[in-house]
């Protein structure tokens, strides 16, 4: 994708500039010589030749092959309604279901989140005297729709702002991994001294406490 962000709860905050076109549709952060591919709509449901997993009401699981309205596995035609199934979710996208448009037809960008955000759309001008990165007008000549390094820091800068919150959530859970291993090694250290014969009195010294603290907080422990 592109810039890799916080991990909070399970959930990846990874960012990268989104190609938009004029009907709505999304780049799905691939380009090749073949152009953009295009990324799913929630909506469109899988195609044939899609990988896909059934999930049914009881939790059951089955996968196969998407065809013409119908999922075909290992043991032939999968029930799509025979308890219920819940949701129906494309693991792989055939090649040949993939869709591919040429650069030129991109219209804007947008800020993009694997968590679903998306920022303010910018707007795309082939006229370099027509960009106006106040008015979120950026410009792109020639063929391809790769921004320039400027305004592409544009562009993830709101990312950035998105991921602010989510990244001191990180920064706090690592500092609170950190200070607990910390606790550990002081506790384990005060062990060793314990069992090496030192009095409490040259432990809370040690330690930055006073001699009852820290008779306190690590004798209940020998």
């Amino acid at each position: 994708m592109g810039w890799i962000g916080p991990v909070v709860g399970g959930q990846e905050h990874e960012g990268w500039v989104v190609p938009l076109f004029a009907d709505g549709a999304q780049g799905a952060g691939t380009t090749s010589a073949r152009g953009v591919l295009v990324a799913r709509r929630p909506d469109d449901g899988p195609r044939d030749g899609d990988r896909v997993r059934l999930t049914y009401r009881d939790g059951a699981t089955a996968e196969g092959v998407w065809s013409d309205g119908t999922v075909l596995g290992g043991h032939g035609i999968m029930p799509a309604d025979a308890g219920g199934p819940v949701h129906c979710e494309v693991i792989d996208q055939a090649e040949e279901a993939e869709e591919w448009r040429p650069d030129a037809e991109v219209a804007g960008w947008v800020a993009g989140c694997t968590c679903g955000w998306r920022g303010t759309p910018w707007a795309r001008v082939t006229g370099w005297e027509l960009a106006d990165p106040a008015a979120r007008r950026l410009a792109v000549a020639g063929p391809w729709a790769d921004l320039e390094a400027a305004d592409e820091t544009r562009v993830i800068a709101e990312w950035r702002r998105h991921i602010a919150g989510w990244q001191a959530l990180e920064d706090v859970e690592a500092a609170a991994a950190r200070q607990a291993a910390a606790t550990r090694a002081l506790d384990e250290a005060v062990q060793t001294a314990v069992a090496a014969g030192a009095s409490w009195a040259d432990i809370a010294r040690a330690a930055g406490l006073t001699g009852r603290t820290a008779a306190e907080r690590w004798s209940a422990r020998e």
